[in-house]
């Protein structure tokens, strides 16, 4: 066994490395959970482990160890096989520094193996943290780290990453510091700073080791923040805040004085989650816009619901990129139905959430049971015998798979004896009868939200479910991006509803239900109706941008623009949105969008083709961008010519550069 910390080959007989004196053991690649050698399935997940299961990363020599052994297989073989194309690049990120406040102190009193021991512990914390929302270790120092989200891997909601990151830091620490002031009597307590901004990510080494270049203060402030933040509290900069805002609650704090900045800069202390985790929920705490246009699609939606009404249980996908309006679509249609003639339970897929197993799953069941993540056991127990017996006494079998799923002690000895296998089994049976035993009196509306970032077990389990659909009274709907691919489209009661961008005359319609009070001109419609390309979510996060920097007013009843709009003015939430789309392309794909990003949003394939010197794979290139609704085909004669389908796609890609 080959141990991570110092790379030394041990005898499987070993417990510690022969080398270093590190712990060598087994883990689960999908939930980290230890393992033995001789098992086959993952007792805590079910998951299959073959030769995945590895030796676990010891806690013993962070500060030395190469970032490739401290760094989840999964994160890791994302970076290297894509490394050669985000080398060089621009990313848009959140920068987390933390360190120990009053290390200098601890330093001073503790033998110095103690003081090692310590960080270590403390380093094993922020790791697992922070990997487990996707962020990366830039750094460790004497007595922190620094981490980044969004890079070199591009997340469209770095920032809630961050900030959930740095709040399940903050509170694995607690019985963390209690442990350290019984052991050695300190006050161990952790500060945290939040940023977020523009980096150059530079080489990439086959340990991982990464360079970075801040873009502008990027780096500092976030240093800034940390340096001012009271222990055990996590301090974000205005540029955090204003992407986190809605999912998140805040104090503002004193205004900053940072050096090199004249004005005081704004900084909030980040307290606890809201009850938004979804783009559309951050829409209905603002306040939604008017919504347009889509009859077409409501129409079919109500159609799918009568067939489910008379018996016959429907699949409907609906499918289109981000922010083209799957979820309003949804809750416009929810808003038709009759009120308390249906049961409505949904599940998130996150986009850190596909080595979870079950995790929209469950989301539904604690829907079903009315319990929040959290609450005390001896209330959850009570509910899911009050809700699942209730509904009927012969159920009772379904109860110690939901205990086992909710992290509960299970009940049933015989339950805890069986394989993974054919826990997994009676798991997906539960469900099964739970959902379509709740049908009996009235139809299930069933909703799985973000498909394209579900993991292995849930899909397999809407595989199992699907088939059971046809005789029931449920309609499930599955709301995916285009590049989400299932075997479902085969079934005869599967329909696809495309969900497309706004027509002209709907895209109008919108812009002027976003600037509501007033008259727009059509030069300023024209802007956001040719930069957004009918994307609902575009033209309303460009709109918002250009109202917050001044270049929109309202002068009498009119809104106009104050400012020529030059250069690229992509707000930060779009272009987190195309960077993570960008950035799961194959390397040639992405390669073929920045170089024409570089010659304009209309390119000609005959430049194209000369600039990059690709002979054989640059047609059948532009026809999978095509797929992918990055670019259309603009004309065949004289010269075969493209079009970005959006300027603010070709504006991020080459910005990314």
């Amino acid at each position: 066994m080959k141990c991570l910390t110092c790379q030394t080959e041990n005898p499987d007989t070993k417990k510690f490395c022969t080398e270093c004196g590190a712990k060598l053991s087994l883990v689960c690649p999908h939930c980290k959970a230890e393992v033995r050698p001789t098992e086959k399935y993952c007792g805590e997940c079910g998951q299959a482990l073959g030769e995945a299961a590895r030796p676990s990363p010891a806690p013993a020599t962070f500060v030395k160890a190469e970032p490739k052994s401290y760094t989840p297989k999964h994160l890791a073989d994302k970076i290297l096989n894509t490394r050669s194309s985000l080398e060089g690049e621009r990313k848009l990120v959140t920068v987390m520094f933390a360190d120990v406040a009053g290390f200098t102190a601890i330093s001073e009193k503790q033998d110095p193996e103690d003081v090692h021991r310590i960080m270590d512990g403390c380093c094993r914390i922020l790791v697992d943290e922070i990997h487990k929302f996707e962020g990366t270790v830039g750094e460790f120092r004497g007595d922190g780290i620094m981490a980044l989200f969004g890079a070199p891997i591009a997340h469209e909601d770095h920032a809630q990453r961050a900030c959930y990151a740095a709040l399940a830091i903050q509170q694995k620490l607690i019985p963390y510091s209690e442990e350290m002031k019984q052991r050695y009597g300190i006050d161990f307590r952790m500060r945290i700073g939040l940023n977020s901004g523009m980096v150059v990510v530079g080489a990439i080494g086959d340990d991982l080791r990464m360079d970075y270049t801040a873009m502008g203060d990027t780096t500092n402030l976030a240093a800034r923040m940390e340096t001012t933040a009271q222990p055990g509290s996590v301090l974000v900069s205005e540029s955090t805040h204003r992407l986190a805002k809605e999912f998140f609650e805040f104090a503002p704090t004193e205004p900053l004085q940072v050096k090199g900045k004249q004005d005081p800069v704004e900084a909030y202390t980040l307290l606890r989650p809201t009850e938004v985790d979804t783009r559309i929920g951050a829409s209905v705490a603002k306040g939604l816009t008017r919504f347009v246009g889509r009859k077409r699609e409501i129409e079919t939606l109500k159609e799918a619901f009568a067939q489910v009404q008379s018996g016959e249980g429907q699949v409907v996908g609906l499918v289109g990129e981000a922010g083209v309006g799957k979820s309003r679509l949804l809750l416009e249609f929810r808003s038709l139905l009759p009120q308390g003639n249906y049961h409505y339970l949904e599940g998130q897929c996150l986009h850190y959430g596909g080595s979870m197993p079950y995790l929209p799953l469950l989301d539904i069941l604690r829907s079903f049971l009315g319990i929040k993540e959290g609450e005390p056991e001896f209330i959850i127990r009570h509910r899911m015998k009050e809700r699942i017996l209730g509904l009927d006494e012969k159920l009772k079998d379904l109860i110690p798979p939901f205990q086992e799923l909710l992290s509960l002690k299970v009940d049933d000895e015989a339950y805890s004896r069986l394989e993974p296998k054919e826990k997994r089994e009676k798991t997906f049976e539960a469900f099964r009868d739970l959902l379509i035993r709740s049908t009996q009196d009235r139809p299930l509306v069933l909703t799985v939200e973000d498909l394209q970032w579900i993991d292995q077990t849930s899909e397999q389990f809407l595989d199992y479910m699907i088939g059971w659909l046809p005789r029931t009274r449920i309609l499930l709907l599955l709301l995916y991006r285009p590049e989400y691919v299932h075997q479902w489209g085969s079934k005869s009661y599967y329909s696809m509803i495309g969900v497309g961008h706004l027509s002209a005359n709907s895209s109008a319609e919108l812009v002027n239900a976003i600037l509501e009070g007033g008259e727009v001109v059509p030069e300023l419609k024209d802007l956001i109706l040719n930069r957004a390309a009918g994307n609902p979510l575009f033209m309303e996060e460009l709109t918002q941008t250009l109202l917050q920097n001044g270049s929109i007013q309202k002068t009498e009843d009119r809104f106009i623009l104050t400012k020529e709009i030059t250069g690229s003015q992509v707000p930060d939430t779009v272009q987190g949105i195309i960077a993570a789309r960008m950035d799961r392309l194959e390397e040639s794909l992405k390669r073929i969008m920045q170089v024409a990003a570089v010659i304009g949003r209309e390119f000609a394939f005959r430049i194209l083709e000369t600039i990059t010197g690709m002979k054989e794979n640059l047609k059948s290139g532009l026809v999978n961008l095509q797929g992918l609704e990055f670019i259309y085909e603009k004309s065949l004669f004289p010269d075969l010519e493209y079009i970005f389908r959006h300027a603010l796609v070709q504006e991020v890609a080459y910005n990314s550069l």
